[in-house]
């Protein structure tokens, strides 16, 4: 149904402005999403700038690969989202969105930019709650920790302490044995893979464990030390290096600027991806809350912040062109972990996340694993030239609030 020019705010005449907030997976395929299905006329009013802590664009789920010693996994901007799209490499302080201005911390001083519709996408970090984490461990997750565990390792680093047993601390505990054959690999974990079907977490438990990977499941960490970490039963695991890969959390920035967040952080969005309380902002990726009627099966990552990322830049679309947005509509097609570079594991699920008994393994599913890291550069990169380049099957029958 047609919205109309006041209530959709982008069908004015002059210079439209949408600001994205956050260059990682879902920010990044916004703005070649948008850019790309412009009409000419469209490209001539609209703006988009993407503004980012750093010059560079981080490709996180190639970041285990670094740390073990493997290719660098970041790109420069302008070989992701092209010439035409904006860059302000700087950290956003404070959302107005009274006056749809943002504050920016950059290196020459801070700086004020103003828009018509954000694009909420600051995705996530490790979370540093856990005494001495900050101080002594080595966060994996962003690009800064994984470089500092690469070091640690090339410096000589041998009893090496991995801390969680997710989708992360898996690929990294993973990739370090197999790089490092002479270090001892510990992972300290409540329990490998939680959340997958048994079959799934003990195939992978089998090839860490085939890997050298000593595994301590029921290992709750209570505090890290300059030499190791301290479980909760009284034990001391001696390391010299601890990788944490157990948590992560959002920035604050949406509850510092006073936007509607949930008890985590994430800002609150409809059906749509607009905040709750402001549709000039609209949200993508691990930071946001969607609603349980057509999210309930998406969880942090970049197979979920991609596809979120595109439904943000249609929802923009939409009212540029006068057009009601549309309820997302998201399938996933189920995680895909490596376990070193000749081994993964590829668990085919249905839309709603939940699994099916079919599995991909060995090298199958470490030839896979590689294939959606290039895809989850090169399909988004597509976007801007040929829209719809990136597939996202359709989700769930949207479930009535209980």
């Amino acid at each position: 149904m047609p919205v109309s020019p006041i209530s959709s705010g982008l069908q004015v005449a002059g210079e439209l402005s949408v600001v994205i907030v956050g260059g990682g997976y879902a920010g990044m395929i916004a703005a070649n999403r948008l850019r790309g299905s412009l009409t000419p006329a469209e490209v001539a009013r609209v703006r988009v700038t993407i503004v980012n802590p750093i010059d560079r664009f981080v490709h996180r789920i190639r970041l285990h690969e670094f740390a073990g010693g493997g290719d660098d996994p970041t790109y420069d901007f302008p070989s992701m989202v092209g010439e035409s799209v904006g860059i302000v490499v700087g950290r956003v302080v404070r959302i107005d969105a009274a006056r749809r201005r943002l504050a920016i911390a950059t290196a020459s001083g801070p700086r004020e930019l103003g828009y018509d519709r954000l694009v909420y996408a600051v995705g996530s970090r490790p979370a540093l709650r856990v005494p001495g984490v900050a101080e002594h461990a080595l966060t994996i997750g962003e690009l800064g920790g994984a470089a500092r565990v690469r070091a640690r390792l090339t410096d000589g680093a041998r009893e090496i302490v991995v801390v969680g047993g997710g989708p992360t601390g898996i690929e990294v505990a993973a990739e370090l044995a197999e790089s490092y054959p002479r270090a001892r690999v510990t992972m300290l974990t409540g329990a490998v893979a939680r959340g997958m079907r048994p079959a799934a977490r003990r195939r992978i438990a089998r090839g860490l464990r085939r890997l050298g990977v000593d595994i301590l499941e029921d290992a709750r960490v209570v505090r890290v030390h300059p030499g190791g970490a301290e479980l909760a039963d009284g034990r001391f695991l001696r390391a010299d290096a601890t990788v944490w890969a157990a948590e992560f959390e959002v920035p604050a920035l949406a509850a510092d600027s006073g936007l509607p967040v949930d008890e985590t952080g994430r800002l609150l969005v409809d059906e749509t991806l607009a905040c709750i309380a402001d549709p000039a902002i609209v949200g993508a990726g691990d930071a946001v809350r969607v609603p349980a009627s057509v999210g309930a099966h998406l969880s942090m990552g970049a197979r979920t912040a991609l596809p979120l990322g595109l439904a943000a830049a249609e929802r923009i679309l939409a009212e540029l062109r006068g057009t009601a947005p549309q309820p997302i509509s998201i399938g996933l097609l189920g995680p895909s972990i490596s376990l070193g570079r000749k081994d993964g594991y590829i668990q085919l699920t249905r839309h709603d996340d939940s699994p099916t008994p079919i599995a991909f393994t060995g090298r199958l599913g470490a030839a896979i694993k590689d294939w959606v890291c290039r895809m989850t550069i090169d399909s988004p990169r597509e976007e801007l030239t040929r829209p719809g380049a990136y597939r996202v099957p359709r989700g769930p029958r949207s479930q009535a609030a209980g």
